[in-house]
C-alpha cells in the first residue's frame, strides 16, 4: 500500500496467481490417523502451518483438507494416506485462487457478507460463501487468506471494489 493509500484510508487486497493446489478427501467411515503426517489437522477448522506460520494443510470441512501450493515433500507425505486407502488426493489446480486481505480492512470488506470473528471463533479456517462465492477462509498474522473458487475471483474483486470503502486491489501478477 502506498503512502497515498494509507493517507486516504485505502485497504490492501491481493489476488495471487493460480498455483498448484490439492484436496484430500477422506473416504466415508475411514479415519485418517493423525500420525500420517506430523501435525495433521484432525479437527475440522484446524490448520497445519509452515515455519513462517502460513497455512499448508487446512481441514476446512469434515473429511476434507485443502493443500495450497504444497512442497514436494508434503505432497509425497500426502500419498501415504491415499496408499492406505484412507482417502483420495485430488489435484485441483485451477479450482481455488488465493486472495489475501490485510486483516484490518478484511473486517470492513467481509462484514458485508460474514462476520470473520464469529466464523473463526473456535476455528482457524472454514468453508464459507462470500458474496455468493464459494471460499475457504483462514487467518495468518495480520492477513486474511481466502481461497476463492477461481471462476468467482474477478466477481469477488469487483464486488469488493464497489463497496463504499476505499479498497486498493492488486491484480494478478502486479507487484
Amino acid at each position: 500500500m502506498s503512502a497515498a493509500d494509507t493517507a486516504t484510508g485505502a485497504t490492501s487486497m491481493s489476488a495471487l496467481p493460480l498455483t498448484s493446489c490439492y484436496e484430500f478427501v477422506a473416504y466415508p467411515d475411514r479415519l485418517v490417523e493423525a500420525g500420517a503426517i506430523r501435525g495433521w489437522p484432525t479437527r475440522p477448522g484446524s490448520v497445519l502451518r509452515d515455519e513462517k506460520g502460513r497455512p499448508v494443510l487446512l481441514h476446512f470441512a469434515p473429511e476434507r483438507w485443502l493443500i495450497p501450493a504444497p512442497t514436494l515433500t508434503l505432497l509425497q507425505e500426502l500419498t501415504a494416506p491415499e496408499r492406505r486407502s484412507w482417502g483420495a488426493l485430488i489435484d485441483v489446480e485451477g479450482k481455488w485462487q488465493e486472495v489475501r486481505i490485510a486483516a484490518d480492512c478484511a473486517q470492513r470488506i467481509l462484514a458485508r457478507s460474514i462476520d470473520v470473528e464469529t466464523v473463526l471463533a473456535a476455528r482457524e479456517c472454514a468453508a464459507i460463501m462470500l458474496f455468493d462465492c464459494p471460499a475457504i477462509l483462514a487467518r495468518h498474522d495480520a492477513t486474511i487468506n481466502l481461497w476463492i473458487a477461481a471462476s468467482f475471483v474477478q466477481s469477488f474483486l469487483a464486488v469488493s471494489a464497489s463497496l463504499p470503502i476505499t479498497v486498493s486491489v492488486r491484480a494478478l501478477g502486479e507487484r
